[in-house]
């Protein structure tokens, strides 16, 4: 069987995190920064939200979703 990894990321939250931690003057080279969706408990709930109404149509998309922590 082929599992589907919801990546959570989102490369306009990296663009305006980048961005405020440019201006504050926080920003390391990206290997060494923090982004909001590498928190263990990060949710993105946009994202959340539009799978659901997804595996409503097709629900054997539930058979094959992997978890953050499979």
């Amino acid at each position: 069987p082929v599992k589907i990894f919801i990546i959570p990321t989102d490369e306009e939250l990296v663009f305006v995190e980048d961005v405020v931690a440019l201006l504050e003057g926080t920003y390391d080279i990206h290997t060494n920064f923090k982004y909001t969706f590498q928190k263990e408990d990060y949710k993105n709930l946009m994202r959340e939200k539009a799978f659901e109404k997804e595996y409503k149509e097709k629900p054997g998309l539930l058979k094959i979703k992997a978890n953050r922590n499979n």
